[in-house]
């Protein structure tokens, strides 16, 4: 994985609606993907395919019939697709379950932590019962959720429907617990540096409100400072403190969204040492502050169709506008045109099929590419001025939807202009990018 840049995956549920506690999609894929970090739990039902799944640094055989669970920092690659698979995705709050588990009428005092043993056995072969009882809850999320790249209205979900789609996943859970002792053998192949990162990732989620220094980590984990820092690096393509910041804005977003807590609070609990720290580092990463964040997310039952066609156009006009600035930011853009962040991804995604930051990140990265081909731009400089403070932020992006860095694309892929001009490319020319 050390060659790879490995994308962190969104903490929410569904990109549409953030308070979503679960959503539900199904996905195709038949080629390798790039690796992925997941800030989000998720299950994954494989109906049809075969490929290895590398999981937290273990590669585990994909079947049809096949479960996997995902916990929140978990590090995935799919890998060796023999046939093109088709999975069930059911993204949710693992948190917010977590505390429903906490809360629940529970007479026999029994100590209820379902997704300890998904830690130790993430994959479950499932034979005919299995499937079906397994099929009966994913089907009902399905009924009740739609699916999430279609554009649902969760403004419009059926009353309760919280309460349904909790019971629905409580289901899943317990069944899988119940099923793990009965799974077959798996044939696993552990990466150990792949393994120590996950388990650092984790535990620096589990133990925020502690201060978390390499030196600590070293202690614990019984490896060097500069080790850790090697093995992040290489293996999630993040420094230290990079990590600790996306670790504890993502731990913030629930906290806002679902609590009343006073900003000092949440800070002390994601381990900021006041609300003024926590402020300043959300601010940079999300680009308007939690208060702005908290506002943005509240419900209107007024919703998108009023709204929508007044000023769709506009929206999409000014990001065209703007999305070189490193200023730009869904918070902004939907502050500006007085719409919610909801609003604003819903638009977004009936308009362009990709979020408010996707599309941004597209923009960016089309005129990055035509910048690599047709001038002599340093990277770092084509990087400022498409709206990227740093070349790491950029390189990352870049090869996520590139899947290769800028160097090789500037160095492999050719232009081809409206005019039918061919910019070829710097050295060898092995494909042409068309402008658009």
């Amino acid at each position: 994985m050390t060659n790879d840049i490995t994308t962190i995956q969104d903490k929410f549920a569904s990109a549409l609606d953030r308070r979503q506690v679960c959503s539900f999609d199904i996905e195709f894929v038949d080629n390798q993907t790039s690796p992925l970090i997941h800030s989000a739990a998720r299950f994954l039902y494989f109906l049809e395919g075969k490929c290895t799944l590398l999981l937290n640094g273990i590669d585990y055989e994909i079947v049809s019939n096949t479960l996997v669970a995902i916990m929140p920092w978990d590090i995935t690659l799919i890998k060796d697709v023999k046939e093109p698979l088709t999975f069930q995705k059911i993204v949710y709050n693992s948190d917010f379950i977590n505390g429903y588990l906490r809360t629940i009428y529970n007479p026999k005092n029994i100590v209820i932590n379902l997704h300890e043993t998904i830690k130790e056995n993430p994959v479950l072969y499932c034979d005919h019962d299995m499937h079906h009882r397994f099929q009966t809850f994913i089907e009902r999320l399905q009924m009740e959720l739609g699916d999430d790249s279609l554009n649902p209205d969760y403004a419009k979900l059926p009353e309760l429907s919280d309460a349904y789609v909790t019971s629905m996943l409580v289901g899943i859970l317990v069944l899988f617990n119940r099923f793990c002792h009965k799974t077959n053998e798996i044939k696993k192949m552990s990466s150990n540096e792949v393994e120590i990162t996950n388990q650092i990732l984790k535990y620096i989620s589990t133990h925020l409100q502690s201060k978390i220094t390499l030196d600590k980590l070293s202690k614990i984990f019984y490896i060097s400072e500069s080790t850790i820092a090697k093995y992040l690096q290489e293996n999630i393509g993040y420094s230290f403190s990079e990590m600790l910041t996306e670790i504890r804005i993502s731990k913030s977003y629930d906290l806002l969204l679902y609590s009343d807590l006073s900003l000092n609070i949440i800070a002390q609990l994601i381990g900021y040492t006041d609300a003024s720290h926590f402020i300043k580092a959300f601010t940079t990463k999300v680009g308007c502050t939690p208060n702005e964040y908290r506002k943005s997310y509240q419900t209107d039952e007024e919703v998108l169709k009023r709204k929508e066609n007044e000023v769709i156009y506009k929206v999409l006009n000014y990001i065209d506008e703007n999305y070189l600035s490193d200023k730009i930011s869904g918070a902004i853009v939907s502050k500006k045109f007085g719409i919610t962040m909801m609003e604003l991804n819903h638009i977004m995604v009936f308009q362009v099929e990709k979020t408010f930051d996707d599309y941004v990140d597209w923009l960016r990265i089309s005129r990055a590419s035509e910048l690599l081909i047709s001038t002599d731009l340093a990277i770092t400089d084509i990087a400022i001025e498409v709206g990227y403070n740093t070349t790491k932020t950029f390189t990352r992006i870049f090869t996520n939807i590139r899947k290769m860095t800028p160097g090789a694309f500037r160095k492999t892929v050719s232009l081809q202009k409206k005019n039918g001009e061919i910019i070829p490319a710097k050295k060898e020319k092995s494909s042409t990018l068309r402008e658009t």
